[in-house]
């Protein structure tokens, strides 16, 4: 696959810094030029470094009527950086389309492709998607920054009793421990930061994802590709005489997957994989609804991680101040005193003005037990099943976000953002 290389030393010398400072001579990018013309090459190579510079997650480029906006999703927040008159686009749509080994003749169906820099001697991996929209086709990158996608396991900020709990499920040597939440909510960084947790020379472990994200040494890893015929059903079928001792499933989509997932959970094997439900209670509704029977999840469930990414307060900026009646009625008993100390976002120069550097993650876990397992046989009500957790210790996605509320390293309203507080109210 076509790749190319941009090393960024000195900002003022740099195409990634022409962004800011406005040096990029945006005229002479009209789209009569050669498609693989200079200026569009400088172009796309310095949106991507920028991007990386800025820790960005994703990169879209998203074609309106007169012109093109892009925007970075930095810290989970889309954040517009430029926008430039639509006639640059087709050019730059050719550049990006060479780069990632897409066909840059079809333009009226989703491709998916793959471009692989070196940015400031770091690898860096863009996925890439493009679909066809009225205005024109819509590209987005995923960046992947392989030296920062596999966290210690101690670096992912947990709570100290949550770091706990999951180091007791990890530790069991047969089951499956599902990681649940929506897109985007770092359930994958979770997963490689626990398969970097338990990796050594006495253990076989091998994935199936869609794709592979992030290569790491001594793990088999394997991407679904529906060419060949892969799928995960099939994918975890044939890994299973591989002789592996763990097995990660990338997501858990079907009822064929899930029996795969639980039969090789019931032959000896830790399974790890990721399944879309709001929570870690309502995983299990979820698993009956793709049709896995009771009686083979009770026993072979580890526990169930629900997690959120929430923005980071500015350690440098945030302003102090006491909780208004309102929001001492969203604390609840974790409110100290009459009038608790809260922080807001302000802003400064070290967090780009936004009040916010970095994201980490807010947990719930569930661990299941015999109890727990009862109520699964005979398919109990998520109420009975979230009061048996509650009795065991279970602290809800709400209650941790709140207790990182309370000790200044988020604020209320990014809680607000990702997680439902209505009903505490």
């Amino acid at each position: 696959m076509p790749s190319t290389s941009i090393t960024a030393t000195n900002c003022r010398s740099t195409a990634s810094c022409k962004i800011e400072t406005g040096e990029i001579d945006w005229h002479s990018l009209s789209a009569t030029d050669d498609e693989y013309s200079q200026p569009v090459v400088r172009l796309i190579d310095a949106i991507l470094t920028d991007a990386v510079k800025h820790g960005a997650s994703d990169i879209h480029f998203e074609p309106e009527a007169n012109f093109l906006r892009i925007r970075y999703r930095i810290d989970g927040m889309l954040r517009q950086i430029r926008a430039l008159h639509k006639s640059y686009w087709p050019a730059m749509t050719v550049r990006i389309k060479v780069l990632s080994g897409m066909n840059i003749a079809e333009m009226r169906a989703p491709q998916d492709g793959r471009i692989g820099l070196t940015v400031s001697g770091r690898t860096i991996d863009f996925r890439v998607a493009a679909q066809p929209t009225i205005h024109g086709e819509n590209i987005v990158l995923r960046v992947l920054d392989r030296q920062k996608g596999i966290v210690p396991l101690e670096g992912l900020g947990l709570a100290e009793d949550h770091l706990h709990q999951l180091k007791l499920m990890i530790s069991r040597p047969e089951g499956i421990i599902l990681v649940t939440g929506p897109t985007g909510s770092g359930k994958t960084t979770t997963l490689y930061s626990v398969l970097n947790h338990i990796n050594s020379e006495g253990i076989h472990i091998m994935t199936l994802e869609d794709p592979v994200e992030y290569p790491m040494a001594m793990v088999r890893q394997t991407s679904v590709a529906e060419a060949a015929k892969l799928d995960f059903a099939n994918g975890i079928r044939s890994m299973m005489r591989q002789d592996p001792d763990v097995i990660l499933v990338g997501e858990i989509r079907d009822a064929e997957t899930a029996e795969m997932a639980f039969r090789a959970a019931m032959t000896g094997h830790q399974v790890y994989s990721t399944l879309h439900t709001n929570s870690a209670i309502g995983a299990v509704p979820r698993l009956l609804d793709i049709g896995v029977l009771p009686d083979i999840m009770a026993g072979n469930i580890i526990g169930i991680v629900a997690q959120r990414l929430v923005r980071r307060l500015c350690d440098y900026c945030k302003t102090p101040y006491h909780a208004e009646p309102h929001e001492i009625r969203l604390l609840g008993a974790l409110g100290e005193g009459p009038h608790p100390v809260l922080f807001r976002p302000t802003g400064c120069e070290l967090c780009d003005f936004q009040g916010y550097r970095g994201r980490l993650a807010i947990m719930e876990l569930l661990r299941i037990d015999a109890g727990i397992d009862e109520l699964i046989a005979r398919r109990a009500t998520t109420h009975e099943i979230r009061n048996r957790a509650l009795l065991q210790g279970f602290t809800t996605l709400a209650d941790d976000g709140m207790q990182r509320v309370l000790d200044g390293t988020t604020s209320l309203e990014e809680l607000a953002r990702v997680v439902d507080l209505t009903d505490r109210m």
